[in-house]
């Protein structure tokens, strides 16, 4: 089923002032939005029901009807606080239990949203490309490089051959060097990150296949990838720092990895045994 609430919520930076006002009304007023007409609705918000048609089908369903189906169904499996979010956001001079109590729960949030929006064939697709791939080219700058990373590391221990550089020059490199034979996955969670396009039209021109993980809004990055692993986008994009969105990423890298494993089980566990590095209190 999808998520109503959650697709008003990622889309709104991409709505037009009228479809946002709908969409407010909609995420602060969801169950009464759920048991109105289109008509009754279109009079609540001061629009039509042709935009709030409009607006259901931007965020990817059918309809008014389709739309409305899934409001009930996320009020029916939502708390309160779940579908007003807002109240979750950290305020100036906030105590410490609240703060600890705030960034939990947006961890466990994020996670939660992100697993609505990743396709089973997507995902399968992506590790396809991992099994043929000669090579693994790994982009990302600021905290996204940091994500990258632990991409990395995880497929030295299979000896996957993986290619991962902190600046951007030499991440341009590794794209000016791709070719067919290889997969670029690029990080960024706004999607519109300068550098990383640029070496996308890279890998592109070089027929190279690119895997994008995103946040789950309209963007450059997600339009040019082939492939998109998308994540809530829980954070704004002028943020004090990667929170919620490095989970996210963590999580869906995770994923992605185990289900790589499993496929080949016998001779990565081989590989994860022999790449174990001892500690003495092991020993």
């Amino acid at each position: 089923m999808k998520n109503a609430l959650l697709r008003l919520r990622e889309y709104q930076e991409t709505l037009t002032p009228t479809e946002k006002q709908i969409a407010d009304y909609i995420i602060d007023n969801a169950r009464a939005a759920s048991s109105l007409t289109i008509r009754e609705l279109a009079e609540e918000v001061y629009s039509s029901p042709s935009t709030i048609v409009r607006l259901c089908k931007k965020i990817g369903f059918e309809g008014f009807n389709d739309f409305q189906k899934a409001l009930l169904y996320d009020i029916a499996s939502l708390s309160e606080d779940d579908m007003k979010v807002s109240s979750f956001d950290i305020k100036a001079n906030e105590d410490t239990p609240s703060i600890i109590n705030k960034i939990t729960y947006n961890n466990i949030r994020i996670l939660e949203e992100s697993i609505k929006l990743l396709d089973e064939e997507t995902i399968s697709a992506c590790v396809d490309l991992l099994e043929k791939a000669n090579r693994v080219l790994l982009f990302g700058i600021g905290s996204s490089y940091y994500v990258s990373r632990d991409l990395y590391l995880k497929l030295l221990r299979l000896n996957i051959s993986a290619v991962s550089n902190e600046d951007f020059h030499s991440q341009l490199l590794s794209a000016i060097n791709s070719n067919e034979q290889d997969v670029a996955i690029v990080f960024s969670y706004s999607g519109q990150t300068k550098e990383m396009i640029d070496c996308i039209e890279t890998l592109k021109e070089n027929k190279t296949p690119v895997i994008a993980f995103t946040r789950y809004t309209p963007s450059t990055i997600a339009e040019m990838a082939d492939y998109n692993l998308y994540v809530a986008s829980t954070e704004p994009i002028l943020r004090k720092g990667a929170m919620t969105s490095r989970i996210a990423f963590l999580n869906v890298i995770d994923i992605l990895y185990t289900i790589y494993l499993t496929r080949h089980y016998d001779e990565t566990m081989k590989k994860i045994l022999k790449t174990h590095i001892y500690k003495d209190s092991e020993k």
